[in-house]
C-alpha cells in the first residue's frame, strides 16, 4: 500500500497515544475510560434510536463507512467462521468448498497457503493487531468483503493506511457495556435496560470482566465473550445463517502459537487467563440460545477447550466436496 502521510503518521505515534491516553484516563471519571483509546480523534454520529452511524476523524480521513442496518442479510447457505488456532493447520482447504466465510485477525493469513479461500466477511476489535499486524490488515483491506469494526479500530485503520486503496466496505460496531464516547454501563442499570430486551440477550450483567449476552442485533451492540470468535458469531447469527462452522476454535495459548505465527513470535492473549470465568460462560449460554432458535452450530477444533456439550464437534472431513470453491452466494454483500 501507499505509505501514509506524514500528519497521520504523526497521530499515530506510540508517545502521543500513550500520553494522550494518560491525561484522559487523569482527567475523566472512571465509567469514561474506555473512551480514552478514541478521544481526541473520534467522535460519533448516532440515529434517532441512538444507535452507532459513523465516526468522525479528527485530522485523518477515514474510508467511507456504512451503517450497521443498511448491510443486507438472509445467508441461505452454511456460514463458517475462521479462526486462528493451530488446529487450522490440519484442514486441508483444497478439499472444501464454503460459501460465506468470515475471518478475524490474522485469519486472512490461511490464503498464503489457500489461495483459492475467498472471505465474504471480517471482524476486528483489536486495534493493537492492527498496529502490530499491519501487513495482514492490508490485505483485509484491500480485498472486496464487509469488515465489521470498532471505533478504536476504525480509527487505526484511518492513521495507518491511505483511504485511497481500501477495497472493503466497512461497518461500524462498538459492545454494549460500553459505547463509544458514553459512560460505561453500571451492571445494575445495564440488567433492567435489558430485562425484557428480545434483541440484546442480557446472561450476566455482574460478571467480573465485563456484563455477558449475546446480541440478536449487533447495531444495537455486541457483546464482548473475551475473543473475537464470541463477536463474529454474533454477526453471523444476525446475517442469517442457520448452520455455522467454527475453525481452528482451539481456544488455548498453551496449544501452541496462532497458524500465522511463529514460536517466540506471538501477540499476547488472555484466552487461557480468561476461559473459565469468561469465555467459556459466554459460549456455553450462547449455544443454548442459538439451539434455540434454530440455528446449529458445529466445531471443528477437536483439541478445542469447548466441550462437545457446547456446540458438537465435527471431524473437518465433513466439509470435504467435489469441485472448486464457489464465489459467495446472492445476498451476502451490502
Amino acid at each position: 500500500m501507499t505509505p501514509v502521510p506524514l500528519v497521520p503518521r504523526l497521530l499515530a505515534s506510540r508517545p502521543l497515544t500513550k500520553a494522550l491516553r494518560l491525561l484522559y484516563r487523569h482527567t475523566q471519571p472512571p465509567a469514561q475510560r474506555h473512551n480514552a483509546v478514541l478521544w481526541p480523534f473520534v467522535s460519533v454520529r448516532r440515529d434517532a434510536a441512538g444507535r452507532l452511524a459513523g465516526c468522525v476523524l479528527r485530522g485523518v480521513q477515514g474510508a467511507e463507512t456504512l451503517p450497521l442496518d443498511t448491510v443486507t442479510r438472509g445467508l441461505d447457505t452454511p456460514a463458517h467462521l475462521i479462526l486462528s488456532g493451530p488446529s487450522i493447520a490440519q484442514i486441508d482447504y483444497g478439499q472444501c468448498r464454503l460459501d460465506a466465510v468470515m475471518g478475524v485477525n490474522g485469519s486472512i493469513a490461511l490464503t498464503e497457503r489457500h489461495p483459492g479461500l475467498r472471505f465474504h466477511y471480517y471482524a476486528m476489535l483489536d486495534a493493537g493487531f492492527v498496529r502490530r499486524r499491519r501487513d495482514l490488515v492490508a490485505r483485509v483491506l484491500s480485498l472486496d468483503l464487509l469488515l465489521f469494526a470498532t471505533p478504536e479500530v476504525y480509527r487505526w485503520i484511518a492513521f495507518l493506511f491511505d483511504p485511497r486503496e481500501v477495497r472493503c466496505k466497512i461497518a461500524l460496531f462498538e459492545e454494549v457495556h460500553q459505547r463509544a464516547r458514553q459512560p460505561r454501563a453500571e451492571p445494575d442499570a445495564l440488567a433492567r435496560e435489558l430485562a425484557a430486551d428480545a434483541d440484546l440477550v442480557l446472561f450476566d450483567a455482574h460478571n467480573p470482566y465485563h456484563a455477558q449476552g449475546f446480541s440478536l442485533d449487533p447495531a444495537r451492540g455486541v457483546f464482548g465473550g473475551g475473543t473475537v470468535a464470541y463477536t463474529a458469531l454474533q454477526f453471523l447469527a444476525w446475517l442469517g445463517a442457520r448452520t455455522v462452522y467454527l475453525h481452528g476454535l482451539d481456544l488455548s495459548a498453551q496449544a501452541g502459537p496462532r497458524f500465522y505465527e511463529r514460536d517466540g513470535q506471538s501477540l499476547p492473549t488472555a484466552l487461557d487467563r480468561q476461559f473459565a470465568g469468561h469465555i467459556e460462560p459466554a459460549f456455553r449460554r450462547a449455544g443454548a440460545l442459538l439451539r434455540a432458535r434454530g440455528v446449529t452450530v458445529y466445531n471443528l477444533s477437536e483439541a478445542s477447550r469447548l466441550g462437545g456439550d457446547i456446540f458438537e464437534k465435527r471431524h473437518w472431513h465433513c466439509l470435504r466436496q467435489s469441485g472448486a470453491m464457489q464465489d459467495a452466494p446472492a445476498g451476502i454483500h451490502p
